[in-house]
């Protein structure tokens, strides 16, 4: 009997990438499974070899695991909640899934690597600003790290332009979010600045170098205001510099 699994995302990259690691154990586990996955990013499924199906209609089951809207923080990684949701839901028994989304969009293939350090320095706005880290473009005046260019990663009309951008980085600076998930796919050296809203443990990677400055406040995981006396001080005392330093560091390590 073939099992229909049917999961709807059409949030962020983020959650699309999320599931990527659970539905592998599934199709490995139950290889006759029939998998639909509707979202509003189908590029980054291209190739999948574990989903049958990618659509765009809104339906499915929705991977609905604590979030700022709620006010909930997690306790685990996005990706275990994740799985334990599809696997409850459709009483499924499988491996623990590993932390790391998948992309298949390349065929496999990174590109060579040479454009140098990528900064992200286009934000989403969400949770009034507080995941933003407001010196990026001032990073990218810094020009070079080395013989390391330091550019900003640029506004690409489709997804799969970005995705190639990103994989030939040598390294990637962001704040938490999709560019981030994309590049722990593809397996790029990142630097992530989270500040103070979100813990690293619930949606990071251990192979990045994430850059957290906790505060009382800290992880305020919501969508409020600020309440800092300082408006997104956990960002603010981010500096330039200290970032600089990471960077350097990470190139040594890389080398």
């Amino acid at each position: 009997m073939t099992r229909e699994i049917v999961i709807k995302s059409f949030s962020g990259i983020g959650d699309l990438l999320f599931m990527t690691p659970s539905l592998r154990v599934i199709k490995e586990t139950y290889p006759d499974a029939r998998i639909t996955v509707n979202t509003n990013f189908p590029r980054l499924l291209k190739n999948n070899p574990y989903v049958s199906h990618v659509g765009t209609v809104d339906e499915g089951l929705f991977l609905g695991y604590p979030d700022p809207i709620h006010c909930v923080a997690p306790t685990k990684h996005h990706i275990m909640s994740d799985w334990e949701i599809i696997t409850r839901h459709y009483a499924l028994e499988t491996p623990l899934p590993t932390l790391r989304p998948e992309l298949y969009c390349m065929n496999g293939h990174r590109m060579v690597t040479g454009l140098g350090i990528g900064v992200q320095v286009e934000h989403k706005g969400y949770w009034f600003e507080k995941k933003v880290w407001p010196y990026s473009e001032d990073l990218v005046k810094q020009i070079a790290c080395g013989s390391h260019e330091i550019r900003a990663i640029p506004h690409f009309g489709s997804m799969s332009s970005l995705v190639s951008f990103l994989a030939g980085l040598r390294l990637v600076v962001c704040c938490e979010g999709g560019v981030q998930h994309i590049a722990a796919a593809l397996g790029v050296p990142t630097i992530v600045i989270y500040g103070g809203f979100a813990k690293p443990e619930w949606n990071g990677y251990p192979d990045h170098v994430n850059i957290v400055n906790e505060k009382p406040c800290s992880y305020c995981y919501n969508p409020r205001p600020c309440v800092s006396s300082v408006e997104r001080e956990c960002m603010r005392e981010i500096t330039v510099g200290k970032v600089m330093k990471v960077i350097r560091e990470e190139l040594c390590e890389l080398r």
